[in-house]
């Protein structure tokens, strides 16, 4: 009985070394789950660029945005952006984002993911509602 515990345990506890990376860890999911802020702020922002809120530009932002995120984590996302939106300020406030090697690379890598968002999601020039038929 004993050498069935011990041997239960044992095989037990060099099991879980598998079962443990088979599932993301929960600082892997936390560092890919995008704040629901900045989701709506990228659709609505996608929207506006491609002429309106309509259901055609919402599946195609939404498309985009689906990429994007795939892609790239949303810390990596964040840093890009800010890089993107504060290289070109003048002086030293704007030296330390100029300078900043590792925010040029995000930002190249976010231009990358970006064209691919926008080559692998076509906009969509209408969205036809299909009425039902009755039977």
């Amino acid at each position: 009985m004993k050498k069935l515990s011990i041997s239960i345990f044992l095989l037990l506890f060099c099991s879980m070394p598998v079962i443990a990376n088979e599932y993301p860890t929960i600082e892997e999911t936390v560092a890919n789950e995008y704040p629901t802020q900045e989701t709506v702020r990228f659709v609505m922002n996608c929207m506006s660029k491609l002429d309106g809120q309509t259901d055609g530009n919402l599946y195609t932002c939404a498309c985009r945005y689906d990429s994007i995120r795939a892609n790239m984590s949303y810390s990596d996302y964040e840093e890009g952006v800010t890089y993107e939106r504060n290289k070109k300020m003048p002086g030293e406030k704007g030296s330390s984002f100029r300078d900043n090697k590792r925010g040029e690379r995000l930002y190249e890598e976010l231009l990358e993911v970006r064209i691919k968002a926008d080559s692998n999601c076509l906009k969509v020039k209408n969205v036809k509602m299909i009425k039902p038929t009755s039977s």
